[in-house]
């Protein structure tokens, strides 16, 4: 996505971004044992809960971007709420939309997966990557090698700051998997069309009243990019009997059985993301 950045010697900063990620990756990892391999190659997906990812973060972090580009506005479009969205995103901080600088966010929005802790479990550890919005938005803010960047392809404060605050809210309405532990339906289609998540809805909405349609655009964006096997259904019980060929697609691609998981939730955060931004543009 090109960008008119005031005083930008690159206009296409998004893809400048991309370009440096597994540069940027390694620059805020820690250096210690268990990330030799993460080091060496920061796209590998054992790095990256292959039960949940299909992709290695370096690659899921392109297919975001080319979701947001290629995909996200058709289906906000066949909900009816494009044109809204649209009005929204085009307010301007210091002269750039915030459409554009949304776009910005994109190639940083995992960052703080790289720079990822470590758990010990039994006799062995795995990577820890809670909180990773947090501090995919510390580390756009901090002094140093991705804030350099940014102003040096002429994103001014406030513009850095929206950016960062986009990647920190990226995945606010994955709590809602959290939310519906609470519920007899569990995180499923039917819990989706129930009151209670659409309370939860309402108080994300709230909570972040200046960044509501974009932590649904995000939300969507990120979700369409974990996997890219994929099923149309409209209830549970579609979803159900669609297990046999997704069992037998993602044997077929020698890919994690546990990616089951990843491509029955698909559907729900979709579902999740057009309740939530209905209810942002009601009436649209």
């Amino acid at each position: 996505m090109k960008t008119n950045l005031r005083n930008s010697p690159d206009q296409d900063l998004v893809q400048v971004l991309l370009d440096r990620l597994p540069e940027l990756a390694v620059l805020v990892m820690e250096d210690r044992p268990e990330n030799a391999n993460f080091r060496r190659n920061p796209d590998d997906p054992r790095e990256h809960f292959t039960n949940w990812h299909q992709f290695g973060i370096v690659t899921h972090t392109h297919r975001v971007v080319d979701v947001y580009e290629n995909e996200v506005w058709d289906c906000l479009g066949s909900w009816g709420i494009a044109a809204a969205v649209e009005r929204i995103l085009s307010n301007t901080i210091d002269g750039v939309s915030k459409k554009e600088l949304l776009a910005i966010s994109l190639p940083l929005h995992d960052l703080g997966k790289f720079a990822r802790d470590i758990r010990y479990v039994g006799s062995g550890w795995i990577p820890d990557f809670d909180d990773h919005e947090a501090k995919s938005e510390r580390l756009i803010l901090a002094e140093g090698p991705v804030r350099n960047l940014l102003r040096a392809h002429g994103l001014a404060e406030d513009q850095v700051r929206y950016v960062a605050r986009c990647a920190g809210l990226h995945f606010e309405l994955g709590q809602m998997r959290y939310e519906a532990r609470h519920s007899a339906a569990g995180y499923t289609l039917a819990f989706v069309s129930s009151e209670r998540c659409r309370l939860e809805c309402r108080r994300i909405a709230r909570r972040f009243p200046e960044f509501a349609p974009e932590i649904g655009v995000l939300f969507l964006c990120d979700s369409l990019a974990k996997t890219d096997i994929a099923i149309e259904v409209q209830t549970d019980e579609e979803i159900e009997m669609h297990t046999g060929w997704i069992i037998a697609e993602i044997q077929e691609r020698g890919l994690d059985p546990r990616l089951i998981a990843a491509v029955k939730q698909r559907p729900v955060n979709i579902a999740v993301a057009r309740t939530y931004l209905e209810m942002v543009f009601p009436g649209q």
